[in-house]
């Protein structure tokens, strides 16, 4: 199995009180679609799921944006295509078409996914807009916990985050330019190994991802701030639910700037294999 992440972009929500706020007006999203399913989600679904994602099992309690998650025979920015037939091909493990196992899939921090109880809400539904030919693509209805993570659901509201970032698994990939395939990294060709995203006697080199299976959904910080995004992962992470606020840099009196952001950076690679003591130790230091 290969894992595989994209970012992918928020394009608008709905709020408790089922109104819709958009974000990209280009975007196309069926609203009455979105907004039945939102209404057809039942008491005993939250509830199931709430256990074990540790969520609210009040529908109330909950914010709904919407994202756009994956285009249709179109590489991502990480040089990963997933092919319309992939998308719909039925899935007999999951008895359901491939893109709908983004279904109940949790939603999370930054990746920092083995604990399901850290999740911050999860995907209501998942849909396969193909009215434009030229541009088939996913789209999932995500529920979003308040309760449990206030200074997030703030932040989407005000569209200070903007971009979430999903996660799959691959049974295997292709390479667009030798179409020699590969079920693990060690296997890759030496053109995604060394060259995926670059071009090779004028062909563009993606990997095209086979036997997807959707796991979960991440909401991702601005990384043009490395120490500031490290500070709200860090918080999101040990699980604080009070309202985020200014730390006096411990680190700043005793190393350099660069040194400090070079921490703030392992920080955010081993944000999901860290303990929480140590998360917590980061977040008052960084």
């Amino acid at each position: 199995m290969l894992y595989r992440i994209a970012s992918i972009p928020i394009v608008g929500f709905y709020n408790g009180s089922g109104q819709y706020h958009g974000f990209n007006k280009k975007a196309q999203v069926h609203t009455d679609t979105i907004k039945r399913s939102i209404n057809l989600i039942s008491k005993d679904r939250v509830n199931a799921i709430s256990h074990v994602y540790n969520l609210s099992n009040k529908i109330d309690d909950y914010i709904f944006p919407i994202a756009r998650a994956v285009t249709a025979d179109v590489a991502n920015s990480n040089a990963d295509l997933f092919s319309h037939n992939e998308l719909t091909r039925f899935s007999p493990e999951h008895k359901c078409q491939v893109f709908e196992t983004f279904r109940s899939c949790p939603l999370h921090i930054e990746h920092a996914a083995a604990d399901p109880k850290s999740a911050r809400g999860f995907i209501v539904d998942s849909f396969y807009i193909q009215d434009n030919p030229k541009d088939r693509h996913v789209i999932n209805l995500i529920a979003m916990d308040t309760t449990k993570d206030p200074p997030l659901a703030n932040a989407l509201l005000n569209q200070e985050i903007s971009t979430y970032s999903m996660g799959c698994v691959c049974a295997a990939v292709q390479c667009s330019y030798c179409n020699k395939k590969a079920t693990t990294d060690r296997d890759l060709c030496e053109h995604l190994m060394f060259h995926k995203n670059s071009t090779i006697n004028g062909q563009k080199i993606h990997e095209k991802c086979l036997g997807v299976e959707f796991q979960e959904l991440s909401v991702v910080g601005d990384p043009a701030d490395v120490t500031a995004q490290t500070q709200y992962i860090l918080k999101a992470a040990s699980r604080e639910e009070n309202q985020l606020r200014q730390h006096y840099s411990v680190l700043s009196s005793l190393v350099s700037e660069k040194d400090r952001k070079e921490i703030a950076r392992y920080f955010s690679a081993n944000i999901n294999r860290l303990p929480d003591a140590m998360l917590r130790l980061g977040d008052k230091i960084l």
